[in-house]
């Protein structure tokens, strides 16, 4: 029921749960990926913490009182801390989260977790929106950890992809965010930081959008 999903939104409190769950290494995030990315759509207001909204959406739907697991690990730095900030802050709305801390090595196993857990955490590198949306959202999609199907969001994500005139292109990608802004599967709460720290007699990694230690790129990295 989308308007479970919407309440969701509407419960995080996005600031605080940048400030406290990853020390302020980040920016907040809108439900839609890839800010700074040609293409984004800026134009979307941003999300806010609205408690009446979401309890009113909740009783909406038949789930006052709603509990759900939500199932966290250690993989990442945050997952944990995020989950139990969040779980406290659905207590407003009347939620009872039930945080269920898997194991890193299952985690992001298909054959064990991934793709298989209805409430759960992810990070993606942000390289393209054409890369994101390939990879989790297009109707044969890898990794669709929402498990979103729609014929008419694919339809506008091929024209998306497939159109050279960047104004039209822009259009286009407005309204598959716009989709995924209104229906989707995505609390996206945060556009974090890659933090690096590295010795001071490290010379020649330099900060990667794609991944930590300049995306691993060891072959340029020397000792002095």
């Amino acid at each position: 029921d989308n308007r479970v999903r919407q309440a969701f939104r509407l419960i995080a409190d996005r600031p605080a749960l940048v400030e406290s769950a990853i020390s302020g290494f980040g920016t907040v995030g809108n439900d839609t990926v890839g800010k700074g990315l040609p293409y984004y759509d800026t134009s979307l207001p941003q999300r806010v913490q609205d408690i009446d909204k979401a309890k009113s959406l909740l009783k909406a739907a038949g789930q006052e009182n709603l509990t759900v697991e939500f199932q966290t690990s250690e993989i990442f730095p945050g997952f944990v801390e995020s989950a139990t900030l969040f779980a406290q802050q659905a207590k407003a709305a009347g939620v009872t989260v039930k945080l269920k801390q898997e194991p890193a090595n299952s985690y992001y196993n298909p054959s064990l977790l991934y793709l298989k857990m209805a409430f759960a955490e992810t990070q993606w590198p942000m390289l393209s929106l054409k890369y994101f949306y390939l990879q989790a959202l297009s109707s044969n999609a890898p990794y669709n950890e929402t498990h979103f199907k729609s014929a008419a969001f694919s339809d506008v994500l091929a024209k998306a992809i497939g159109e050279l005139d960047k104004t039209k292109a822009q259009d286009y990608w407005n309204q598959v965010q716009q989709i995924q802004y209104d229906t989707g599967g995505y609390l996206q709460w945060v556009n974090a930081d890659w933090v690096d720290a590295v010795s001071k007699n490290v010379q020649g990694l330099k900060p990667h959008a794609a991944g930590a230690l300049g995306n691993y790129l060891f072959m340029n990295a020397w000792l002095t």
